[in-house]
């Protein structure tokens, strides 16, 4: 204990007389520890308790409870949607009866809708909440910012965003498109929808609203179910406080928790990885720096293990102290960014908590981290020549050829294991699969750096010596490579699932994002003969960045829509839907469906022009001058397709729905198919789309009712575009702009990316600081020789964008990786539910790719050239 009292109180000295160095060794170890603390911290503070969770949805009420269907229905415990059962139908839903089913409660009216109000830019569509906020029963649902809740008919209040768009000020008035005025009296935010243009009200107020009450008998689960049997729908407090358990549950609804449990060990053995490579360079570069007087202990007689307990206890220390700053600094960041959080999450926090368990565990693990880090140090600085150390040579400045052999073999490892852990789902195995490639990596460097000062002949003399001082000081440049190339990983791996996510929704869409929709208000379920006039046409193209604009319609059925779709031959669709067996398909029929391959794509729904989302296909109808843009063809395709339309074909853009010339048309619910002369374009989309004119339908037989006007468009409309266009539409239209949709997953994604390309950027600027530290007697031998400012500040500039381009790339590299086997194993996973899930597109963002290789380097070299004095005081060189 006495030999570990006397390294502690080196290494506490070391520190202190190092303070700059040691500063930057604590922030590299302390950064990721700050940004898990952060992590930790946010995801504490928004995982609602079940309270928390029932207040925002029934405020202090015992339950929600809705009646949508007149027949059974199935629920899930958490969720206000609910599925009817059969399609047998009782007596219409009263409040009468809602009684009787819950005898003695008390009855609120929470209901909710829409409206058209003018904005300062036109007209925008609001939601509306329509409440009693004086009634105790409603508090929590909604907060009033300022002013009062409305009390009578003609009053409302407005949330932050529906305030921004419309002007209105409080005690200021607000109109709706049909001209009703209503005066504005208070402010009010929705705790979990922070972003929404939201129009609170009386009951009553609004028509065509949701209708749901707030009761005050408590609900079991098992009353619940006894209500779904008449159809009505419950959220309960007690169920929030006591789930069920999943035999309790409807086997309909899948619990889609299985693999929460993977993806977190996945994302938090990925975090340890990274702090570990972080502090284990950081501990490498302060070594390297204490060459000589780890020397000077050995040559005075101390032992290699009073050497490796010295460079431990400068683990224990540099861990100690980045513990306890990056655990302040990641609470008081999260207590401090709180506002900017919940405006990126666009919601609240349930409440500001800091998760102490998950703080000691990540305070532990640093300090280990810490000490971890520091064996392969100090087993070298154990076994270092006395006399070249003493000396001050490089000592072996090349790299063993068995680091590199092991390396690779690694890396080999690694891949093998990823790809098996892939197939079978596995993701543990994953994350070892990411830690041998990672470490096989970081083994390579060495030799890679020395592969590459061969290249120095033909570079500019700062490159040169810059790569020639990499490859000669290996246990130092290594070190600070791999720890820029942790903190791309984490970045880049976020980057490729947010653009996954994004490219996946894109591809449910008919059409592009940013397509313009414009229908009339009027039931779409109940076709018009009366077409959309020009003016409608327009109005878009005056407002909107409106490339093309076309007029489409649909097929009608004896006075009602036909549904109408495009169905494949016979010997090609799959035998297992519901179009073919008239009923749901046993489990054995499904586990066959998994191998036939004409059951590819089967069940999953597409999006058409913000109107309908089916997994059947669509059918429209339009003049052969819309096909380019409706089926995404190619200048050449184009006039092939426009003559099918004009002979009479149906245009689809799925080859494999044309046999003989010929193509099924299927319309009703029972989806009847009629056989018509068909062309398939060479292209196919992901969402089947079939396009006939005019006089096809009527030759086949068929009315044509009024649709939409679709637009394409050269970007994405603005909001004030959008509202521009319906005030010029006036109030007998609705518009639909397709954007993205950002859900929670998402959401969770964009805040994990942010901190990762902070502590990417953190991360790079430390370890090319300690590299720069650690070359300051070179910069210093270069002005003994004559050397121009301008030429030692050009060397630190290379040196830092040797570290961090190199570092960049292979981050690059493992972190796309990663991300790729990760959503791999999702889509693998898939591969046993039947009808499957959208697969997640295994893409890279390539854009991204290039900030992550060039904006890293450049930042470290900017940093480099900022903090490089023209002038360096001499120093003796020992």
């Amino acid at each position: 204990m006495s030999g570990w009292r006397a390294a502690l109180r080196i290494a506490s000295r070391e520190a202190r007389r190092s303070a700059g160095r040691s500063a930057l060794v604590i922030a590299l170890i302390a950064v990721p520890v700050a940004a898990l603390t952060f992590t930790a911290t946010v995801h504490d503070s928004t995982t609602l308790t079940p309270d928390e969770d029932a207040a925002r949805r029934m405020g202090a009420a015992e339950a929600l409870v809705s009646w949508p269907y007149r027949g059974p229905v199935i629920q899930q415990p958490t969720r206000d949607f609910a599925i009817p059962t059969t399609n047998t139908e009782g007596a219409a839903p009263s409040e009468e009866r809602l009684r009787a089913l819950l005898p003695g409660t008390e009855l609120v009216p929470v209901e909710r809708g829409g409206v058209n109000i003018r904005t300062t830019a036109g007209v925008g569509r609001a939601g509306v909440r329509m409440l009693d906020l004086n009634n105790p029963l409603t508090h929590g649902m909604i907060t009033v910012l300022e002013g009062r809740p409305a009390t009578t008919g003609s009053e409302i209040a407005l949330s932050r965003k529906a305030m921004d768009r419309t002007g209105a000020t409080l005690g200021g008035s607000l109109t709706t498109e049909d001209d009703r005025t209503f005066t504005v009296v208070g402010v009010i935010e929705e705790p979990d929808r922070l972003d929404n243009t939201t129009v609170v009200a009386l009951p009553g107020t609004f028509e065509q609203t949701d209708r749901s009450w707030l009761v005050t008998t408590p609900l079991p689960w098992s009353k619940v179910k006894e209500l779904n049997k008449s159809g009505v729908a419950a959220l309960s407090r007690a169920v929030f406080r006591d789930l069920p358990p999943a035999s309790e549950q409807y086997p309909e609804f899948p619990d889609s928790n299985q693999l929460g449990a993977e993806i977190l060990v996945l994302v938090a053995g990925l975090a340890v990885l990274e702090m570990a490579l972080l502090a284990g360079s950081a501990m490498a570069v302060g070594t390297r720096r204490r060459k000589r007087d780890l020397a000077l202990v050995a040559a005075v007689g101390g032992s290699p293990a009073h050497v490796r307990r010295i460079v431990l206890a400068d683990g224990v220390v540099m861990g100690t102290l980045a513990a306890l700053g990056g655990v302040v600094l990641g609470v008081a960041t999260a207590a401090a960014a709180r506002p900017l959080v919940e405006w990126l999450l666009a919601e609240r926090f349930g409440a500001q908590r800091f998760f102490p368990s998950a703080l000691a565990a990540l305070a532990l693990l640093a300090i280990v981290t810490g000490v971890l880090a520091a064996l392969v140090p100090a087993w070298i600085s154990s076994r270092q020549d006395v006399v070249t150390a003493l000396a001050g040579r490089r000592g072996i400045t090349r790299s063993r050829r068995r680091w590199l052999v092991l390396g690779l073999t690694l890396v080999a490892a690694g891949v093998a294991v990823g790809v098996l852990s892939a197939i079978q789902m596995w993701f543990v195995g994953i994350l070892i699969a990411l830690i041998l490639t990672e470490v096989g990596l970081v083994l390579c460097t060495p030799s890679l750096l020395g592969l590459l000062a061969k290249a120095g002949r033909w570079l500019p003399v700062a490159l040169r010596i810059a790569l020639r001082d990499a490859s000669r000081n290996r246990t130092a440049a290594a070190p600070a490579i791999s720890a820029v190339m942790a903190a791309v990983i984490g970045a880049v791996a976020v980057s490729v699932m947010l653009t996954s996510q994004a490219e996946q929704e894109a591809g449910q869409l008919a059409g592009n994002m940013g397509d313009v929709s414009v229908f009339r208000l009027d039931d779409l379920s109940k076709p018009g003969t009366t077409p959309i006039p020009a003016a409608v046409a327009n109005a878009i193209r005056n407002t909107t960045p409106a490339a093309e604009t076309h007029e489409l319609k649909l097929p009608a059925c004896d006075g009602g829509q036909c549904f109408a779709h495009i169905r494949p031959p016979a010997d090609r669709e799959c035998p297992y839907t519901h179009d073919v067996l008239r009923r749901e398909p046993t489990e054995a029929e499904q586990a066959s469906a998994l191998t036939d391959t004409r059951c590819a794509g089967v069940g999953k729904t597409h999006r058409y022009y913000g109107t309908y989302t089916t997994p059947d296909g669509f059918l429209v109808v339009a003049k052969p001058e819309a096909v380019q843009s409706l089926l995404h063809l190619t200048p050449e395709d184009v006039p092939a397709a426009q003559q099918a339309l004009r002979d009479g074909k149906i245009v689809v853009n799925n080859p494999a729905l044309l046999s003989n010339g010929k193509v099924l048309l299927a319309t009703g619910p029972q989806a009847t198919t009629i056989p018509a002369p068909g062309h398939a374009t060479p292209q196919r989309h992901p969402a089947p789309l079939a396009v006939m004119t005019e006089e096809t339908a009527h030759a086949l037989g068929f009315g044509v009712s009024t649709f939409i006007t679709y637009a394409t468009t050269t970007r994405m409309p603005t909001e004030q575009e959008q509202d521009a266009l319906t005030a010029a539409l006036g109030g007998e239209y609705e518009v639909h702009v397709d954007r993205p949709t950002e859900s929670d997953v998402q959401q969770a994604l964009s805040i994990l990316g942010l901190v990762a390309g902070l502590i990417t950027l953190a991360a790079a600027a430390l370890a090319t600081g300690l590299a720069a530290a650690d070359g300051r007697r070179d910069l210093t031998t270069l002005a003994a020789v004559g050397a121009t400012p301008t030429l030692r500040k050009l060397l630190s500039l290379s040196q830092a964008g040797v570290i961090a381009g190199l570092g960049g790339l292979l981050g690059t590299a493992a972190g796309a990786a990663s991300a790729l086997a990760l959503l791999a194993a999702l889509n693998v996973g898939y591969a046993n539910i039947w009808p499957q899930p959208e697969l997640n597109p295994l893409t890279i963002p390539w854009p991204n790719m290039a900030i992550s290789l060039l904006l890293v380097p450049a930042v470290a070299m900017l940093g480099a050239a900022l903090f490089t004095r023209s002038r360096l005081p001499i120093e003796r060189r020992e």
